[in-house]
């Protein structure tokens, strides 16, 4: 419609988990400087920002500075909630859009950087991976709509939100994207929006440096059900929750690699034609949880409910010699297996865990009519031990449980079959 851009941005590489480490050492009482975070903004303002904003910048950025030592000061013994998201925003996706804002002055351009003062993203409750409220942000739209309608381009801080009663939340890893997404369903009944993520490398059938030697291919198109797939499964080209918000709202995603912005992807409701098996991906530290049939009930209600995880999987219940029914679970992500044993055997004592594990999943909406992709699949890995499969080709995915150290091996020899797999059934 002639407006925008809103442009959404994330903190540099490295600074939030620079930040993380810091904030602990704080809970530790052993106080990490917060120098050479802010000496990344250093440099980059003098690189980029020029003329008469060089001294403003600095001005902000000493400022920005003294309100994340502020945030950390009030650390003790936990760096988590709402300290924790503060202390994230104020010294990463905050200081990083300010600076932004002042790098478009330079090169003559008209930004509004919103503050924390007025937030337009509203979330629930959940400090750190909170979910944004489409109707309580709704009441705010104005805050992005005014300096629109003034020609301006909106400089939107990612990751963060600010909960009813103004406090920050954070949107979960790789949160910038949910913002853009966000942003992009809140004005989409105003506006004809458009929904461009920048990332640092195109979508591709597998990871170079997994399939070294071999020819990837450009993924033109995915689904919404293939992208969230792939998504969980282990592609971190886009984060999870903004797939499944862009789902809910119909709103098409394109992604365009900074360097190749020619090879851009985009993520819709439907993609016509296209491959069986779009692409492979694989991930490291899985775990598969056993544990009593009749206990585990009230273990998967209150990780769905209570817990809001979606990263793991029911594999099913198996009756054991002795009569007892056990039921298992792929979690996808052991670090919280091995930081909440102790509460899990709450549920059953005698469960068991296999850590050590990870998971290569075809993915393809076409699968589904596309029989025989899981033997040639499971035929270019004859000397891998696959410790469980699950074959639900419906379900856009055909998964492969094996020891974590053969997770890059396997993807490897199915990317090599990957020309057989998308042959076009009869």
């Amino acid at each position: 419609d002639g407006c925008g851009p809103i442009a959404v941005f994330s903190a540099p590489i490295g600074i939030t988990d620079a930040l993380i480490k810091i904030g602990e050492s704080y809970a530790q009482a052993c106080q990490l400087s917060l120098d050479p975070v802010f000496e990344v903004y250093d440099r980059l303002a003098g690189l980029y920002v020029k003329g008469k904003w060089a001294k403003e910048v600095q001005e902000d950025l000493a400022n920005f500075k003294a309100l994340t030592q502020a945030t950390l000061d009030a650390v003790n013994k936990r760096f988590s909630g709402n300290l924790k998201a503060r202390t994230l925003t104020l010294g990463g996706e905050l200081a990083m859009s300010m600076l932004m804002s002042y790098i478009l002055k330079s090169h003559e351009l008209d930004p509004c950087n919103l503050s924390m003062k007025e937030w337009p993203i509203v979330t629930d409750d959940n400090f750190e991976d909170a979910l944004p409220n489409y109707e309580s942000s709704k009441k705010r739209l104005h805050i992005l709509i005014n300096p629109l309608e003034e020609d301006k381009v909106v400089v939107l801080a990612g990751f963060l939100g600010i909960t009813a009663d103004g406090l920050e939340t954070i949107l979960g890893r790789g949160g910038s994207d949910l913002t853009a997404v966000f942003a992009s369903c809140l004005l989409k009944d105003v506006y004809a929006v458009k929904t461009l993520l920048y990332k640092d490398v195109p979508v591709q059938s597998a990871d170079p440096k997994i399939v070294r030697g071999q020819k990837t291919e450009h993924v033109n198109a995915l689904t919404y059900n293939e992208a969230h797939k792939a998504s969980m499964m282990g592609m971190k080209i886009v984060q999870s929750p903004a797939i499944a918000m862009a789902r809910r709202f119909d709103q098409s995603l394109i992604v365009v690699p900074i360097d190749e912005p020619k090879m851009q992807s985009i993520i819709k409701a439907e993609a016509s034609g296209g491959e069986v098996v779009k692409c492979l991906t694989g991930k490291s530290g899985c775990a598969i949880l056993s544990m009593n049939d009749e206990k585990s009930r009230s273990f998967e209600d209150s990780l769905r409910i209570w817990e809001r995880r979606n990263d793991f999987m029911d594999l099913g219940a198996e009756t054991m010699e002795t009569g007892e029914r056990i039921r298992d679970f792929l979690f996808l992500d052991s670090d919280f297996l091995k930081k909440n044993e102790e509460k899990i055997k709450g549920f059953d004592e005698a469960m068991r865990i296999n850590y050590g594990l990870g998971v290569v999943t075809l993915i393809g909406d076409r699968m589904k009519d596309s029989p025989g992709v899981a033997s040639l699949a499971i035929s270019a890995i004859s000397g891998i031990n696959i410790k469980r499969g699950i074959f639900a080709p419906h379900t856009s995915q055909i998964i492969l449980v094996v020891e974590e150290k053969n997770v890059n091996v396997t993807v490897a020899a199915i990317h090599q079959k990957k020309q057989e797999l998308n042959k076009t059934p009869n």
